[in-house]
């Protein structure tokens, strides 16, 4: 009986507190197997990148390539942190040293019709036992992000017919490095009975044991290196005969002394490297306040309304989570305020619609002052009080006027706001109803460093 192990990690997002512990463990058992004899597979899963670290802003993401190759991953897919959290000549550059192939199979470059060059949509690895093993990559296609940074994504099944066409006869069997969310992962194993191991990642799905779908197992170990994902797989004559997931806790792992200072030296270097990029020199001190309007978040509008050109601008104070002080301002400031990797995103909706969506946001106001949000590009804590620039609200009618006129359901209202508020479930009618389109390449803490590079320049 030959036996295969499988260890994955998804969706590290930067955050590096269990990274000495992941490595260590990681090295370890790739030893061990191989020293009795097993065969053995080490992959990411994607995300491992995320611009809310000080080092993944100010290396682009190279920093954590070079952390990726301190362990020996026989591949990697990219996660959408990587793929619309860089900018396509960034993307394009991110792997340059990396010491692991990265495997995709459904972004094309529209420049050569083709994969990027950094990538390959599956690889086939013969193992030390014979075992033959085909790898193949996908992530999400978010087509309202990769569009405009200059990617053509594809849809799962748009991709995996022909790629299984060409694979499965080559291989014993198949893993797909899924970064596409438990829902497709789904149906990929109901549409795919040829694929029997589906790594996932993208939702942050835990699954202790995987969960067999068809002839598929999924697994999928959480977010933020809190898991690492193991799979034995039972093998007779290079065919599976059973198959066993479980997840390791990492924080459980044995530590060393110097792990802390290692992931502390992580976060000092990137400060480091921000603070020597200077943008602007502030004459007045703004307080920042996560829950309340303030004049930190009233700079935010006049940036984003600017920047776009468009009159109407919408914000919460939640987005805003340190002070930006008087003096001179470099980018570790403005990471501190805005650690979120959002775009902005311009919509037009009828002024039916609108009327719509600002009832949705104005039943929800109080609520959201103080309630708890993650993900979807957010960062911070709570949503906060949502701010307005260019219209008014009547508290008690819910009237809508610019430049004190009452808005027409026939009319078109375009407004600028953060492409946030097209991923959160609070705001159904700007993806439902909205024509929306996102401004590359700035994120927002870009797009306010601008505004104060203008207003605020400094003097030579």
């Amino acid at each position: 009986m030959e036996k295969l192990h499988i260890y994955h990690i998804n969706d590290i997002h930067s955050h590096f507190d269990n990274w000495p512990k992941i490595r260590r463990y990681l090295n370890q058992q790739k030893a061990f197997h191989e020293n009795i004899g097993e065969d053995v597979l080490l992959f990411d899963i994607g995300d491992a990148c995320d611009r809310v670290h000080p080092l993944t802003e100010a290396t682009d993401g190279k920093a954590n390539i070079t952390l990726l190759n301190q362990i020996p991953f026989d591949a990697v897919t990219i996660g959408n942190n990587e793929g619309i959290g860089n900018a396509k000549h960034q993307l394009d550059s991110l792997y340059d040293e990396a010491h692991f192939p990265v495997v995709l199979a459904n972004i094309i470059d529209p420049e050569t019709n083709d994969i990027p060059t950094w990538a390959k949509p599956y690889l086939i690895k013969t193992l030390k036992s014979g075992l033959k093993v085909g790898i193949i990559g996908l992530t999400a296609p978010l087509y309202l992000s990769y569009v405009p940074n200059g990617w053509e994504p594809k849809e799962s099944d748009e991709v995996l017919p022909k790629i299984l066409l060409e694979l499965v006869p080559q291989v014993d069997m198949i893993v797909l490095l899924s970064h596409v969310g438990i829902i497709e992962d789904i149906h990929l194993g109901e549409m795919y009975r040829s694929i029997p191991i589906i790594i996932g990642a993208h939702t942050h799905h835990v699954l202790p044991e995987g969960r067999m779908v068809d002839d598929s197992l999924l697994l999928g170990a959480g977010k933020w290196g809190q898991y690492i994902g193991h799979v034995t797989i039972k093998l007779d004559a290079h065919v599976i005969m059973d198959r066993k997931a479980e997840l390791i806790a990492a924080a459980e792992l044995p530590g060393d002394p110097e792990d802390q200072t290692e992931i502390a030296a992580l976060s000092t270097e990137g400060e480091k490297l921000l603070s020597e990029i200077k943008v602007a020199d502030n004459p007045i001190a703004l307080e920042a306040d996560e829950q309340h309007a303030n004049e930190l978040v009233s700079l935010g509008l006049d940036a984003i309304t600017e920047y776009a050109e468009i009159k109407l601008g919408i914000l919460n104070s939640g987005l805003f989570l340190a002070d930006l002080p008087a003096g001179i301002i470099t980018k570790n400031h403005l990471h501190k305020i805005l650690p979120h990797p959002m775009r902005l995103l311009e919509c037009t909706l009828t002024g039916q619609h609108f009327k719509a969506m600002i009832d949705e946001m104005e039943s929800q106001r109080v609520e959201l002052m103080t309630k708890e949000i993650s993900g979807m590009g957010f960062r911070g804590r709570i949503f906060g009080e949502l701010c307005y620039r260019g219209f008014a609200v009547d508290p008690n009618t819910r009237e809508i006027t610019i430049d004190g006129k009452p808005i027409r359901d026939d009319e078109d209202i375009t407004f600028v706001t953060v492409d946030h508020y097209r991923y959160i479930s609070y705001f159904p009618t700007i993806e439902n109803e909205g024509r929306s389109r996102l401004l590359f390449p700035y994120f927002l803490r870009d797009v306010v460093g601008l505004h104060l590079e203008k207003e605020f320049p400094i003097l030579k």
